[in-house]
């Protein structure tokens, strides 16, 4: 297990894999989730398993922490890059 901390808060690799899992369980189609794939406030995407996820909602989803409470970009990227995952330049 991987662990890194967040806004004073532990983060591990198994937070992160079951945010997915309940992202997918919520959202069979990824962009279902605000749209976000279309959406130019959204820079960047975890790309695991083939998917692309929204970072900072699986941040949230993963810490509790609500997304209103901080702010994407490089402090959430280096989150999923220090447990391991990809981060990429969402494709426009």
């Amino acid at each position: 297990m991987i662990t890194t901390t967040f806004r004073r808060k532990n983060v591990t690799d198994r937070d992160i894999l079951r945010a997915f899992n309940d992202f997918d369980t919520q959202y069979a189609n990824s962009n279902d989730y605000d749209s976000w794939l279309d959406k130019h406030t959204h820079k960047y995407a975890v790309h695991y398993a083939g998917k692309l996820y929204p970072c900072k909602h699986i941040l949230s989803k993963a810490t509790g922490i609500p997304t209103s409470e901080f702010h994407g970009g490089e402090q959430t990227n280096r989150v999923f890059r220090d447990l391991g995952f990809t981060v990429i330049d969402k494709p426009k």
